[in-house]
Parts: C-alpha cells; sequence; structure tokens
C-alpha cells in the first residue's frame, strides 16, 4: 500500500515542479545517485533487509526523485550509524542539489518569527 501512495505522491510531485529549475542534469544526477550509493554501502551489504532502498535509489530517474529519497536513506542511515553522522552525510549529499531543485525546498537557516 504504501508503494502506491508514494508512486501517487511522486507523480503529483512530478506536476508541481518548477520549470525554472534546470531538471536535466544527468552527470549531476548520477553524482548524487553514486554519493547516496556509497553512503548506503558503508553500512549494508546486498543481501540486507534494507535493499528496497537502495533499488529505489538505483532507479530513481531524476534528480527531483533523488530528492524526496533523502529521507528513506536519512532513516536508513540513522539506524546503522546513528542519527549525527548520518544527518551529516544527508547534509553533504543536500548541498549537491543547489541549483538542480528550487531553492524553496532548502530549510531556511534563519528561524521565522
Amino acid at each position: 500500500m504504501s508503494w502506491k501512495i508514494s508512486r501517487f505522491s511522486s507523480s503529483l510531485l512530478g506536476l508541481l515542479r518548477d520549470a525554472d529549475v534546470e531538471t536535466q542534469a544527468p552527470s549531476q544526477t548520477e553524482l548524487i545517485r553514486a554519493r547516496m550509493m556509497d553512503c548506503m554501502a558503508d553500512y549494508l551489504d546486498r543481501h540486507c533487509t534494507q535493499r528496497p532502498v537502495w533499488r529505489k535509489v538505483m532507479n530513481a530517474p531524476d534528480i527531483q526523485s533523488l530528492w524526496y529519497l533523502r529521507s528513506e536513506v536519512m532513516h536508513l542511515l540513522c539506524d546503522y550509524c546513528g542519527e549525527t553522522l548520518a544527518t551529516r552525510k544527508i547534509q553533504a549529499i543536500t548541498e549537491l542539489f543547489r541549483g538542480h531543485v528550487p531553492a524553496a525546498q532548502f530549510a531556511s537557516s534563519q528561524r521565522r518569527n
């Protein structure tokens, strides 16, 4: 059931993409995919029960899909290396998305009152 919801949300978000953002960046997409895979490979083997996350990252069609998979990778990394290290790894990956996803999707560094 959750894959149906995920597929629906991915389809819906695909319709809402910002046309001004460069979405056709295959080399950047592959770089981000490789970094996500490297992070997971450090803690998982190919026979792990978390292989669906690995498969989702491998099969993500574009940079926007990889953007939304960050939370799943983060959750998986938290289980294996702790929240502090997982956060550092995901922050490094998140920086690779700058200029390739809408700036509004990045968290603001300043709190709003």
